[in-house]
């Protein structure tokens, strides 16, 4: 059996800055350190933080005045930021740098008076945050048909959730060609994200079988998922190493690994062990 990693792999850059900045807080005042829902989808990192330390709450009212609160890389919406600051916490922000930007899009657009469109999934936390910066102004969508509805505009400003499908989003981008006078496209899907996607493609049409590693919350493993089967490869998205099963494997297998951004290293190195263990 041979093992091969995609050249993506493990926390991207935004999870990784989020992850660090939480670890530094820690070091100041572990019992005033809360945390505004988990940091990132994944469930390892958000145990190995809580036994550090931190206190995961659902909202600011839970939240002693003056405590330390930590708010998530998906973002935070402005009313939660003003509640903290009315209840004079100290507000660590760790919203990765591409979902700032495609907040800042959504809000340019809205005050041009486009209709805004976004591909994504309104139940996101990163979408619900963008939401609420432009007061539920916008179109959700996740499909063609859902584009084909759409009535003759006059300005259509389109942007994505960061961990969207590229290729989906390139596809919904051209049907909105006859819908409009003037298209603003944004292409919003964060770098890494576009990279892993394009590097578990790839990888999934040289390997038998395929092991996605990441949180089953997390979006971008997900559409890692969705991809490496669109391949016709057997795909299996697991967590931890106590997932895996020794009957999915057979000793001539190529086995491709690739990983969510979210994903700790810890948890992508426990499952190679395993497989190493396992190698005939």
């Amino acid at each position: 059996m041979k093992i091969v990693l995609a050249k993506e792999i493990g926390f991207c850059s935004g999870v990784k800055n989020s992850v660090n900045l939480t670890k530094t807080v820690l070091k100041t005042d572990k019992k005033r350190i809360y945390m505004l829902g988990p940091i990132v989808h994944n469930l390892q990192v958000i145990e190995m933080l809580q036994k550090e330390g931190v206190k995961i709450v659902d909202s600011i009212e839970e939240i002693p005045e003056g405590s330390t609160v930590i708010t998530r890389a998906h973002g935070v919406s402005p009313s939660i930021l003003q509640e903290a600051l009315t209840k004079k916490l100290n507000i660590i922000d760790t919203t990765c740098p591409y979902v700032k930007k495609a907040q800042e899009i959504a809000k340019y657009l809205n005050e041009e008076d486009y209709l805004v469109i976004i591909f994504g999934d309104k139940r996101h936390p990163e979408i619900s945050n963008m939401l609420d910066i432009i007061h539920n102004n916008a179109l959700m969508v996740d499909n063609i048909a859902e584009i084909r509805e759409i009535k003759f505009q006059k300005k259509i400003g389109l942007l994505s959730q960061t961990t969207k499908n590229f290729s989906n989003f390139r596809e919904l981008s051209s049907n909105l060609l006859d819908k409009t006078e003037e298209l603003r496209i944004f292409n919003t899907i964060c770098k890494a994200t576009i990279k892993r996607q394009k590097n578990a493609r790839e990888l999934a049409k040289v390997v038998d079988i395929m092991l996605v590693i990441g949180g089953k919350e997390s979006a971008n493993t997900s559409r890692l998922v969705e991809i490496c089967r669109q391949q016709g490869v057997k795909t299996y998205h697991l967590e931890t190493k106590g997932q895996l099963e020794y009957t999915w494997f057979h000793p001539e297998d190529r086995v491709g690994i690739t990983s969510g951004t979210s994903t700790p290293d810890w948890s992508i190195n426990e499952i190679v062990e395993q497989l190493e263990k396992w190698q005939v």
